[in-house]
This record gives C-alpha cells, structure tokens and sequence, in this order.
C-alpha cells in the first residue's frame, strides 16, 4: 500500500510580558515596539506570498493590548529619549543612549556600517557627538526595522546615506515607524481572514498555568525540586487568564481561536482540565511530555515506534482534555538556532530530507508532524530576518506530493486523537518546569506573589476580570485594578530571569517591573507596600558596590576630594541613570558612604558628575531613607540641599565641592545599616537615586550593640 503524504504543520508563536507599569510612566523596555516593526507585521506579509503553503500563529493577548496602546500614543523608556532632540540630552541621556540603543544582535549591525564604527568607537571608550547620538538613534531604528519597512521612500533614503542624519529624519523616521504599528493587528486580521493562517492565542499574561494552579506539581518531573512554602495554589486564576485571553483575542479579531498555546508549552493534567473546559480543542507542547508520561516513559523506541507515538494528537481521558500535539524539537530547535547559518537553499532541502526520513521510518502510518517555534527572536540571526529562508522552505514544500502543508486543525480533523493513560507536568525546556521555579529567586518570587495574592485575597475574589489598558484609562475600580496588577506578576517572564539559568542587560529591570506590578496591587488595596518588594528579589540584580574597609567620621564641609583623611576606607557605589529624562539626570558619579565605629551616624557623600558640578546640586531635595526591623514603612530624613553647610534636624549637610551629609540614626548599632538615598526635584519626582533599585546594606566596624531605633525624632514625610 502506498505511503499517504506526512501531514506537517508550522505554529509560530509571539508574546511579550506587560511592560506598562501600573504607577505611571513609559514601558521600560521596548521590546513590544521593536518585535512590531520588525517581526511581527512581517511574518503575515511572506504567508500571503507562499499562499499553498499554510500557518499557524500564536498571539498573546498582552501583547495584542500593548501594541494597541502604542498605536493609541503609549511609549518606551527607549521612545522618549530617542524623540527628545540631541542638543537637549543631559549627561543621563546620553549615558543611557550609550548603554542601551546598541541593544542589537550583532549580524545585524555589522550591516550598518556607520553603526559598526559608533560601537567600535563606544567600545573603546571614546566621546560622541551630537552628531554621533543622533546617527545612533536612527540606526538603532533602522537596524528594527523589517525588511518590507525597509522598502518606504523615507528608509530607503536614510539606509542609502548611512550617516550625518538631522533632527528632522530622526522625528521622520519615528512618526514613520509610528504609523507603521497601526498595520500590525490588521496584517494580521487579513491573515486570518484568507484562511491560509490558523490562529490560536493563549492566557493573557502568558502564566505558567501548571504552577498557578498548582506549584507543587513542579516535583512530577522533579521530585527533589526545593519548591516555596506554602506552594501556590489558585486554579481559579489560571482560569481568569484564560477567558480574559480568549474574550481579548475575540475583540481584536472578531472570533476565538480552536486552539491555545499553553505558555511556554507548560501543561499538566489541571492545566489540560481548564483549557479544555475554555473550549479549546487543541493545545500543543514539546515531545519531552510525551515520552515522560506513563506508560509512554516505559517504552523502547525504534525510529518506526518513535514516529507513530510522536506525530500524532494525543488525549486526556476524564478530564475533558482537548487534543495534544507534542513538538519535533530537533526541526523545531533547526530552524530556530541553526539554519540562520547556512544557505537558504541547503537549510530547507535539509529540512526536506529530515522529514522524509520521518515518512520512511513509518510508511504506513498517517502522521502530522509539529514544527513550533518563537515567532520573533530567531529571525534577527537570519539573512534578511528570515525572509530567504521561509520563502525556500515554501518552495521546498508547496509542490510535493509525499509532503502536505496543513494545519493543527486540520492535522485533528484528520488524525483522531489517542488516548494518554497519564501525564507527568513539564515545559517545553527540557521537560520540567525548574526554569520558573525551584532556585532561591524563583521561590522567592513566587513567596511574595503568593503573600500578596493571600493578602488581598477578599478583593480579588469579589473583582471583575479585567485588561491592564483599562486600569491605565482610569475605567476599573479599586478590586478590578488590584486583581489586574496581580495577574500582570504571573506572567512567565518574571520568573525566566530570576536565578543563573537565563541573563539579560536588563535582568534588573524585570526584578523591578515584577515588584512594581505587586507594589501596584497593594497601593490600589490602600495598603502599605511590603518592605520586601523594596529590595531586588534576585540579589544578583541588587546595586553593585564596595563595602567600608574601617569607620568613618569626616567632617562635613563639602570641601575636599573625597580622598583625604575622613573619607578614605569609605564604601563605594557608583551611580547608573534610571532610564528616563527626568530620572537619569546623570548629576552625580559616585557615593561614599560609611559609619562610625559604634555604626551611628551613617555618613553620605555625593560626588558631582563633572558634566553639572556641585551647583547642579543645589535646589533639589536630599531623601534618606533606612528600613527599620517591624515598620511598616522606611524612616527617612529630607532636606532642601544649598551651598554651604546647615544643620537640619540634627543632621549636618554641606554643599561645596560635593554633596556631605552626616545623620544620626539614634543609638549605636553595628548591625547591617540598610539605606538608600534620592534627589528630588522641586515637583517630588525623583531626579536620581543612589541605587538605582533597591537598598545598600553595610556593617559597620565596630563593638556590638542593642537594637536600634532609626531617626525616630527626626523622620521626614515619607511616600
């Protein structure tokens, strides 16, 4: 009997976590804007040019809303520094600049070449222009641009002269990609609406559902895993995000997707129960499940046994489960990390021949053969962000008669599901769920999750389910903002930076955003914010800083080097912008601290950035702020800084050649001082903070002493 076709499918899947934070200001990050311009309206434009050969698509419904609030005039931390014009860049601006629009994989810069000599040139230490930031900005935007962007008269132009870009192409250039993000969700509408792409989407905030609603069951596929006390245990959450996905992808497109893609292919039998209960019909995830699931794990596989268990849909019985595809890693994990290399040609006559070799080891079997896969961070490794590569995959596959190009629903319609006897929880990385729990920082993420969500359990239970864009538009109440905040610090990505096992440049900036987003269900419970959401909850993430060698008791006149006797053996910290304008001012370089040898008083001093000297000091407003052991808030200290020397609630401060402040914290202590220190500006907001994130912790040299009471007498306002 003659071989029918193998049956293959493709899901791309796309998704962000919520970057806007519920306090106010721009998304930190920019990855929403940047995947926007270059990936995701790209992808929908080449499956219209290979019309015979089909898709699958993920879109999670977070970042379906972010990228509606940017066509509706949201920004990023990263948008407006690049709008500001370069002449009105301060020290912080241009530091940031430097630290951050080089965030670009190095293929394709290499392709700039003026943007290859900047990073050389910022490499080596060397100062920029104005002419130079503003050649950074527009290559920056240029090198995330997709390859159909690429196209526009402006591009074309910009990309052609290569250098010596004006203010006006800068603002051009934006306005342009601006209105680009307004194509985005209709690409993709059309997309769907030609039938060559089956969509499917996911919970809202891309939650490991497994873990939501159960996290002990992470010792399923590892038994030894150390895991939080008490284990988290809210199922009903996990089924919010749910509809809140399902009913948010329906808004945008008018109908809800067959299929879901459980985040980060994370599934367990409770998870199975509540997508199926959701309606999903089908749900995908790695072929490592499969095979660890009983009594599948017992088996021994030929590649013949191995194809016909693999490439087919599989079932849950009892639990209303929908069917299960289990991803071919090796095709898979070929497109996304290894035939960016090679000549597009070679890559899918490779993948060609991998797939009839999967036909050939079981003839006769009728099989669907998964391909699943990112949707956006492979192709900036590829030739022209992967457009060569599909389009020779599609030519590849559209006219064969032993291969066929389907979709996961029509894979179900035409293969019936089997039934599982079991299911043993994992991921699609390797297998088990450690990378979101089991280190000290995970467990510790999800221990203050778990305390908020415990804490502010009555108004989340009595809230309605709500998207984040209405809390930000000022159209949910106090419970539905609550509960929204909370939903927003489930999302997998938190958890995916916590620990050694994955780093980014903007590992702190996840820490923070997750403290920001349960600090934000507090505040709108007209609760106190913990103090520990204050701190990093990864201490690799914390402010990098040298200890004091030996007490300090400098006098304080503002007046010396910072090097002369008083202050030698002092701690130092060097000071990193924030991020924004108007809080990366870039006004000071570095801050000695230290104590007495009894630990009392704490001694700070700033030392100017030479950019702005000692009189970009004055006027603004000195906070210090200590936590102290049982208070509900951190003690602080504020005072209005001036040149010269005053003495403010008992405290001595002195303006000269740098900023000196001496404070009595009350009785001697020598256990570890905790502080941090802000400028204010004559509005409150903090111009620069010393760290960054979080809190400096020391011990001072010295005898042992009592407990101690932190500036009880002599306390400032706090916030």
């Amino acid at each position: 009997m003659a071989s029918s076709p193998l049956r293959v499918f493709f899901l791309w899947h796309f998704h962000q976590p919520w970057y806007a934070p519920f306090d106010g200001g721009p998304a930190p990050l920019p990855w929403v804007r940047l995947h926007a311009l270059k990936d995701y309206a790209a992808l929908p434009a080449l499956f219209a040019a290979n019309p015979r050969v089909p898709h699958a698509a993920n879109l999670v419904p977070g970042l379906l809303d972010q990228i509606e609030m940017l066509t509706n005039g949201g920004s990023d931390a990263f948008l407006e520094i690049a709008k500001t014009p370069v002449p009105q860049w301060d020290a912080g601006a241009r530091r940031y600049a430097l630290e951050n629009f080089f965030s670009v994989n190095d293929r394709v810069l290499s392709r700039f070449p003026r943007y290859a000599d900047l990073k050389m040139r910022a490499d080596a230490g060397e100062a920029f222009s104005e002419a130079d930031f503003r050649d950074l900005v527009v290559l920056f935007h240029l090198a995330w641009s997709s390859p159909e962007l690429h196209k526009d008269p402006l591009l074309v132009r910009l990309r052609k002269r290569g250098h010596a870009f004006t203010e006006e192409d800068k603002t051009s250039l934006l306005d342009r990609q601006t209105a680009a993000l307004s194509d985005v969700i209709p690409a993709w509408r059309a997309a769907f609406a030609s039938g060559n792409v089956e969509a499917s989407t996911s919970p809202y905030h891309h939650p490991i559902l497994p873990l939501l609603a159960d996290s002990g069951v992470a010792r399923q596929s590892l038994p030894d895993a150390p895991l939080p006390s008490p284990r988290f245990a809210h199922p009903e959450d996990a089924r919010s995000q749910i509809a809140l996905g399902l009913s948010t992808f329906e808004r945008h497109f008018g109908f809800r997707p067959k299929g879901m893609w459980p985040p980060e292919g994370a599934l367990s039998e409770t998870a199975l129960a509540l997508l199926g209960e959701a309606g999903a019909s089908w749900v995908a995830t790695d072929e490592a499940l499969l095979f660890q699931s009983p009594p599948v794990s017992k088996r021994s596989f030929g590649e013949g046994d191995r194809a016909r268990t693999l490439f087919r849909p599989w079932s849950l019985p009892g639990v209303n489960s929908p069917a299960i595809f289990f991803r071919d890693r090796v095709l898979s994990d070929r497109i996304g990390f290894s035939y960016a290399s090679w000549d597009a040609g070679d890559a899918a006559a490779d993948f060609v021949a991998r797939l009839l070799s999967i036909r050939a080891a079981a003839p006769e079997a009728e099989l669907a053969v998964p391909v699943i896969l990112d949707g956006e961070n492979a192709w900036e490794t590829y030739p022209g962000n992967g457009e060569p590569f599909l389009n020779a995959l599609a030519a590849a596959l559209e006219n064969r008669d032993d291969i066929r190009v389907v979709t996961p629903s029509q894979a179900l319609a035409e293969i019936p599901p089997t039934p599982l006897e079991g299911f043993v929880a994992g991921s699609w990385v390797n297998g088990t769920l450690a990378t979101w729990i089991g280190s000290p920082a995970k467990n510790r993420a999800w221990t203050l999750l778990g305390a908020a969500r415990d804490s502010l359990a009555g108004l989340v239970a009595a809230a309605p389910v709500v998207a984040p864009a209405e809390v930000l538009a000022g159209r949910a109440g106090a419970a539905a903002s609550v509960k929204a905040a909370l939903f927003a610090a489930e999302a997998s990505d938190w958890f995916w930076w916590f620990g050694d096992d994955h780093t980014s440049a903007h590992d702190p900036v996840f820490d923070e955003l997750f403290r920001r987003h349960l600090a934000a269900a507090y505040r709108a419970a007209g609760r106190l914010v913990p103090v520990a959401l204050l701190e990093p909850v990864d201490p690799a993430h914390g402010p990098a800083f040298e200890e004091p060698l030996r007490a300090l008791w400098p006098a304080i006149d503002g007046m010396d080097d910072g090097a002369e006797t008083g202050w030698e053996g002092a701690g130092r910290a060097a000071v990193r912008p924030q991020g924004t304008m108007h809080r990366g001012a870039g006004l000071v370089k570095e801050m000695l601290f230290g104590a007495s040898a009894s630990g009392d008083p704490l001694f700070i001093r700033l030392e100017p950035a030479d950019a702005t000297g000692p009189a970009g000091l004055a006027g603004l407003t000195l906070r210090v702020e200590l936590l102290v052991a049982g208070a509900p808030e951190p003690a602080a200290f504020e005072a209005l800084i001036a040149p010269g020397i005053a003495d403010v609630n008992g405290a001595r401060i002195a303006l000269g050649k740098a900023l000196e402040v001496r404070l009595p914290l009350g009785v001697p202590h020598t256990g570890a001082l905790v502080f941090r220190a802000r400028l204010l500006d004559a509005m409150g907001r903090v111009a620069e903070a010393f760290p960054a994130d979080g809190w400096l912790r020391f011990t001072p040299p010295g005898p042992a002493s009592s407990a101690m009471s932190i500036l009880r007498a002599r306390t400032g306002p706090t916030s």
